[in-house]
């Protein structure tokens, strides 16, 4: 009899990304022999009708210094809500055909706490789950405080995304980490963060995303193929050199740009723009793709994963997720440390070694979820 594991993490954050990898944890979880259900909580900032003031308050201000005129947020509400639902969309449609989410959606934590979900075992999933900082402090739901006495807690491939804590946080986060039975993290720098509040034994184990071989990617893909080869550009944060760069690539390589875009404001002169495409053909467009150019640890992951030519460049902030993706695959010298150095782009590597290197991940990986659910 297989056991039921209920999963909270960030699958509805409004990025392919944490759809992917909220995917990837269900895959892996049945793998395994588990019955996994995701619960369907949101963080306040993450319900629908608050998504709207989020993007007018966070990454849209910065990508549009516009918003930053008094007056201007409210006249732009109205076109940016079709923007934020444009932008769910593909994603709702995603979760809602491929998650096994809770027949109820719970949006805060004491909702969860009232009526819990029934399972044999919870788990905190992957992301950056204990980021204090995108959660807006300490989300205890991410700690799975609701879980009923008695029952077993775990965390799979759990995110800090951070160097250092706040000093606020770590007595918080020891405490209730203290009732957990097995975790792992996603980082090495996140079971150091925990080894020093206390908690100890963490083991650093690889992204969900990068336990599904190309085999597993493809078979969701849509299929998409371009008439034409193509660098692809999946970029989370505005950066004039990275739109610099990215030119300079294409003018080098003689190949058209394709850019996985949230919406509108992000198109480039002289780029194939590519708003908020389905999860399929999201897929599809790194399949495909001859070159990566990315700032996402999940874009980079699947360059790696897939096999791709790729550059990764520097997000700032919470970079050490790929700093360690590429230092564990021996692929360090695709991180961009100068804007003038277009031979990354086209640098070869062994992607057979890499995958063996992965798959050695992968055993320790299901090695430790077959010991946390006593499999």
């Amino acid at each position: 009899m297989s056991r039921k594991v209920g999963v909270i993490t960030l699958h509805n954050s409004p990025n392919y990304g944490s759809c992917l990898q909220t995917y990837a944890t269900q895959v892996v979880l049945a793998r395994v022999g588990a019955d996994a259900e995701i619960i369907d909580y949101y963080r306040k900032d993450a319900i629908p009708e608050n998504e709207v003031d989020r993007a007018l308050n966070g990454q849209l201000v910065k990508k549009m210094p516009i918003f930053k005129v008094p007056g201007v947020k409210q006249i732009a509400k109205i076109p940016v809500s079709r923007m934020v639902a444009r932008r769910r969309a593909p994603l709702d449609e995603f979760r809602h055909s491929k998650l096994a989410l809770t027949e109820r959606s719970y949006y805060s934590a004491d909702e969860l706490d009232a009526n819990p979900p029934v399972a044999d075992i919870y788990c905190t999933g992957s992301d950056q789950v204990w980021n204090s900082i995108w959660n807006n402090g300490f989300d205890r739901a991410f700690y799975l405080s609701f879980a009923p006495e008695g029952k077993k807690k775990i965390a799979y491939a759990a995110s800090i995304g951070k160097a250092t804590l706040e000093d606020w946080e770590a007595e918080p986060m020891r405490k209730a980490l203290s009732s957990y039975s097995c975790i792992s993290v996603r980082e090495q720098e996140a079971a150091d963060l925990l080894d020093s509040i206390g908690v100890h034994g963490a083991m650093p184990v690889i992204d969900p995303t990068l336990m599904l071989n190309r085999d597993d990617w493809e078979a969701i893909a849509d299929g998409w193929i371009s008439p034409e080869p193509y660098v692809l550009v999946y970029q989370l944060n505005r950066n004039a050199e990275f739109d610099s760069y990215v030119q300079r690539v294409a003018k080098k390589t003689g190949l058209k740009v394709m850019r996985i875009a949230y919406g509108v404001h992000e198109k480039r002169s002289g780029e194939n723009a590519v708003i908020c495409p389905s999860v399929g053909k999201f897929l599809s467009l790194f399949l495909g793709a001859e070159i990566v150019i990315t700032d996402s640890f999940h874009g980079t992951a699947y360059s790696v994963n897939l096999g791709k030519k790729f550059v990764a460049i520097s997000p700032g902030r919470f970079n050490g997720r790929i700093s360690n993706l590429l230092n564990m695959t021996n692929l360090d010298n695709h991180l961009l440390d100068d804007f003038g150095n277009l031979t990354i782009s086209e640098l070869d590597y062994d992607s057979n070694s890499v995958q063996a290197q992965l798959n050695l991940k992968r055993n320790e990986a299901f090695s430790f979820i077959e010991k946390a659910l006593d499999i």
